[in-house]
C-alpha cells in the first residue's frame, strides 16, 4: 500500500476532508481519559495510606513539573517534525509513532497498581512519557490542518469538523466515565483504559493508510532556515499577532477547563456517590449537544456574522450561563437557586453553545497567523507556530493542576475521597456496600457546615475564576488582535502575488504594520 499520497491545490480530497477530522474522536477520547479522569482515578481508586492530602500535592507538583516540561521539549517535537522528510509523508510517520506509543502508555497508566509512595514514583514516569508521547501525535496532527488548505471556506469547514470530532470523543468518555465506576471503579477504569487506548491506535492507522497529504515543495522548504528551539521565540518576536492569540488561548483553556476539572468532585457532593455520577452523564450529554451544535452551525453563524461579532455573542452566553451556575445551590447559609439536574443543565447550555463558538472563533484566529507569519516575515513556519499552541494547553494544564489541588485542599473534599477510596479498594465489599458506605460519608459532609463552606470554595474555582479568565481573553482579543476577514483576503492576496516578507509594502523597515 502506498502510503505518500498526495494532492494538490486548496481543494481537499472527500475522504481526507471526512477521515482527518474524524479520527480525532478516537484522539480526544484518550486525551480525555487522561487529561479529565487519571486525577479522579488516583483520587477514588487508588489506596495512597497515610498522609494523602500530602501524597496528593506530590502528585500535582509532578504533573505540574511535567507538564511545563513537555510544553518545553514541544517547539524542539515541532522543529523535529517541520524538519524531518520521510518518503511516506511529513506528519503521517509521526501521527503513527505518537498513536503508538501513547495508547500502550495509556493502558498501563490504568492497570499497573501500586499502593503508597510507589504509586507516586510510578506515576511520575508514566505521566512525563504519556505526556510526550501524546504531543507527537498531536503536533503532527494540528500541523497538517493548515497544510491541507489555504482557501478560508476550506479551513473553516475542517476547524469545524475537526472541533466538532473532538468534542465527539471528549464527551463519549466525559459522559460514561462517571455512570460506569461507582462501587467497582478499580475494575471499570483499567476496562475503559484498554478499550480507548485500542480505538485510539486504530483511528490514527485509518488516518495514516488512508488520507493524503498536501503536496510538498521541497526545494522551497530546503531555503527555509532550519528551526531550533530558539525558533519559537523568534518567531514570537517576529510575530505580534500569534504571541497575542497564544496568551488568550492560554487564559481560555485555563478558565474552561476548571469546570470539568471540579465536574465530578461536585456532582458526588451536590447528590451523591452513584446518583452523582449518573446526572453527571445528563450534564455531560447536554454539554456535548450544545457544543457539538454550536460548532456544527458555526459557518452558517459565520455567513450571518463576522468572527468579531460571533465572539462578543459567545462571551455574554458563557458570562450570563457562569453567573447562574455559581448561585446553584448554598453560597454559605444561603440558597439561591435549588439544586437540581434540570436547572444545572438549562443553565449549561449558555455555557456550552458559548463557549464552543468562542473556542472555535481562536482556533481559526491561530490558524491565520501562518498567513500572517508568511506575509509579514516571507515563511510560514508551520510546525513551529503548531508546536507552540500545544505548549500554551501544558502551562494552562499546570496552572489548572495547581488550582484545582488548592480548592479541593481547601474545601475538604480531599478528606472525603481519601475514605471512599479506601472502600473502592476493599475486596471484601460488594459494589452496593461501598455505593451505600461512600453515601453515606457524602450525606454527613452536606449536611454540616464544612459542606456548606466547601461547595462554595468549590465553586469559586468552578466559576468566579474561569469568568475572569474568559473576559480578559475577551479584552485582549478586541485590543491587540487585528486579522479580521478583510485583512485576512489582504493577506492571501499579497501572498499570491509574492508581496511578502521584504517585499511587503504594508510594513516598513522596522516590521511595524502600516496599513
Amino acid at each position: 500500500m502506498k502510503l505518500n499520497k498526495t494532492f494538490s491545490g486548496d481543494k481537499v480530497p472527500t475522504w481526507t476532508k471526512w477521515v482527518y477530522p474524524g479520527v480525532g474522536i478516537g484522539r480526544d477520547s484518550a486525551y480525555t481519559m487522561v487529561n479529565l479522569f487519571f486525577m479522579t482515578y488516583i483520587q477514588y481508586a487508588i489506596d495512597l495510606g497515610d498522609n494523602y492530602a500530602l501524597k496528593m500535592g506530590v502528585i500535582a507538583v509532578i504533573m505540574i513539573f511535567c507538564l511545563l516540561w513537555d510544553g518545553i521539549d514541544d517547539p524542539m517535537i515541532g522543529s523535529l517534525i517541520e524538519n524531518t522528510h520521510f518518503k511516506w509523508g511529513k506528519y503521517k510517520p509521526w501521527i503513527f509513532i505518537g498513536a503508538l506509543t501513547n495508547s500502550i502508555c495509556l493502558a498501563l497508566m490504568f492497570t499497573l497498581r501500586p499502593s503508597g509512595w510507589a504509586f507516586v514514583a510510578l506515576f511520575g514516569v508514566f505521566y512525563l512519557v504519556w505526556e510526550i508521547t501524546f504531543t507527537f501525535n498531536d503536533i503532527a496532527y494540528w500541523s497538517m490542518l493548515p497544510s491541507l488548505s489555504s482557501d478560508e471556506r476550506e479551513r473553516t469547514q475542517l476547524t469545524t469538523l475537526v472541533s466538532v470530532a473532538a468534542s465527539i470523543g471528549a464527551f463519549a468518555v466525559g459522559g460514561l466515565v462517571p455512570v460506569l465506576i461507582a462501587g467497582d471503579a478499580v475494575r471499570m477504569y483499567n476496562t475503559i483504559a484498554i478499550v480507548v487506548a485500542i480505538i485510539f491506535f486504530l483511528s490514527q492507522m485509518l488516518l495514516v493508510f488512508t488520507c493524503k497529504e498536501h503536496e510538498r515543495n521541497v526545494e522551497e522548504e530546503a531555503k527555509q532556515p532550519k528551526a531550533g528551539v530558539l525558533e519559537m521565540f523568534k518567531v514570537l518576536k517576529k510575530n505580534n499577532q500569534l504571541g497575542v492569540i497564544l496568551i488568550v488561548i492560554l487564559v481560555y483553556y485555563l478558565g474552561s477547563a476548571l469546570l470539568n476539572a471540579f465536574g465530578l468532585n461536585y456532582f458526588y457532593f451536590s447528590f451523591d456517590y452513584e446518583q452523582g455520577g449518573s446526572y453527571m452523564f445528563i450534564f455531560t450529554v447536554v454539554y456535548a449537544i450544545g457544543t457539538i451544535l454550536a460548532q456544527a452551525i458555526f459557518p452558517l453563524l459565520n455567513k450571518k456574522w463576522n468572527r468579531s461579532q460571533l465572539l462578543t455573542y459567545s462571551f455574554i452566553a458563557m458570562i450570563i450561563g457562569y453567573t447562574l451556575f455559581f448561585f446553584v445551590g448554598d453560597i454559605g447559609t444561603v440558597t439561591f437557586i435549588p439544586v437540581h439536574i434540570v436547572t444545572l443543565s438549562l443553565i449549561g447550555i449558555f455555557i456550552f453553545v458559548g463557549s464552543g463558538i468562542f473556542y472555535l472563533d481562536l482556533l481559526v484566529m491561530m490558524t491565520n497567523t501562518i498567513e500572517y507569519n508568511e506575509w509579514k516575515n516571507g515563511d510560514r513556519r508551520e510546525g513551529v507556530i503548531n508546536a507552540i499552541r500545544p505548549l500554551t494547553a501544558k502551562v494552562s494544564s499546570a496552572m489548572q493542576q495547581g488550582i484545582v489541588y488548592l480548592f479541593l485542599f481547601a474545601s475538604g473534599i480531599y478528606t472525603l475521597s481519601s475514605q471512599i477510596s479506601k472502600l473502592e479498594v476493599d475486596t471484601t465489599l460488594s459494589d452496593i456496600d461501598r455505593v451505600t458506605q461512600a453515601n453515606i460519608l457524602i450525606f454527613d459532609f452536606q449536611n454540616s457546615d464544612l459542606g456548606s463552606y466547601g461547595m462554595t470554595i468549590l465553586k469559586i474555582g468552578m466559576c468566579v475564576i474561569p469568568m475572569a479568565l474568559f473576559t480578559t481573553a475577551y479584552i485582549l482579543i478586541r485590543k491587540k488582535y487585528t486579522i479580521d476577514e478583510k485583512k485576512y483576503a489582504l493577506m492571501r492576496a499579497d501572498i499570491a502575488s509574492g508581496r511578502i516578507g521584504p517585499k511587503n509594502p504594508h510594513f516598513d523597515e522596522k516590521g511595524k504594520e502600516i496599513l
